[in-house]
């Protein structure tokens, strides 16, 4: 699937899009723009996807995108059911490469912003303090305007500079040009990966949704996610497991089956490869909050 090219409504007389989306759930499609992105996550939870790099997210998600980075925000699926209650909501910031390249290119100052917004280019995920520390601002921002509103993302900008927890997301040898095969390959299989992750997937059978033989797949997979097939799959059930073992009046037995693991003995070494506790002591501590 390829990504598909979001043009944004930008007013001709400002520097700054500002949104706040409140939604049954996220649905933007893969796709990619020109402009930087900052994106908070005021409510929900799902999967993230950003170049060839996925993960959970949740509220308190910052993510720091790029320009032309395809990625979107997919919420998880207990959102598209009939009866959801729940909402999701977020807060967009875009910005043109014209903002940096002409308006912070000759200010000293910004030297620390410049390197930030250099570094965005394969995603950036911030970390959970400065997120917090930054919520009331985040948050803030759709409600202001002109300079002020200008003024306030610069600042935010800067503070962010300093997080020493923020990550990069996409790989380091992930091609930024949009569209090509690469990104449309490693989009089917984190989508093939994302329905079925509850039954058997077996190394052909997800070799074959890439168009690859099996050894060649495993080392594409590790190359472009730096992790293996197999790890990132248990990753990602265990994710589920968590959220399972949190929310829901089920057995540990039965949560294992429900997230692909069919033997009990593995899905308490994954368990507690993966949280550092067993799935019984989760459930319990999490009842208790």
């Amino acid at each position: 699937m390829k990504a598909l090219f979001e043009k944004l409504p930008f007013d001709a007389q400002k520097s700054l899009l500002v949104r706040r989306f409140c939604l049954p759930y996220f649905d933007a499609p893969w796709h990619y723009h020109p402009e930087y992105e900052l994106t908070y996550i005021v409510k929900g939870y799902g999967r993230r996807f950003v170049g060839d790099h996925v993960e959970s997210f949740q509220a308190g998600d910052l993510v720091l995108l790029g320009p032309n980075l395809p990625h979107f925000w997919r919420s998880d699926e207990d959102f598209y059911k009939g009866e959801a209650k729940s909402r999701v909501e977020s807060i967009v910031v875009q910005f043109p490469i014209a903002f940096v390249e002409q308006g912070l290119a000759t200010v000293s100052e910004a030297g620390a912003i410049r390197q930030l917004l250099d570094r965005s280019r394969y995603g950036l995920c911030l970390g959970l303090p400065m997120s917090q520390f930054l919520a009331d601002q985040l948050e803030a921002l759709p409600n202001q305007s002109g300079f002020k509103q200008l003024l306030n993302l610069l600042a935010i900008l800067h503070e962010l500079s300093a997080d020493t927890q923020a990550r990069l997301l996409a790989s380091d040898g992930y091609q930024l040009a949009p569209g090509m095969a690469e990104t449309e390959r490693m989009k089917r299989v984190l989508e093939f990966v994302l329905v079925n992750f509850r039954e058997e997937i077996r190394v052909e059978q997800i070799a074959s949704v890439a168009g690859m033989v099996p050894a060649a797949f495993c080392r594409y997979f590790k190359k472009r996610t730096r992790k293996s097939f197999i790890d990132y799959l248990n990753e990602l059930r265990i994710s589920h497991a968590r959220k399972l073992l949190a929310s829901q009046d089920m057995s540990v037995g039965q949560v294992g089956l429900e997230c692909g693991f069919n033997n009990s003995s593995h899905f308490h070494r994954q368990f507690k490869l993966h949280t550092g506790t067993t799935p019984l002591n989760y459930q319990v501590m999490a009842k208790r909050e």
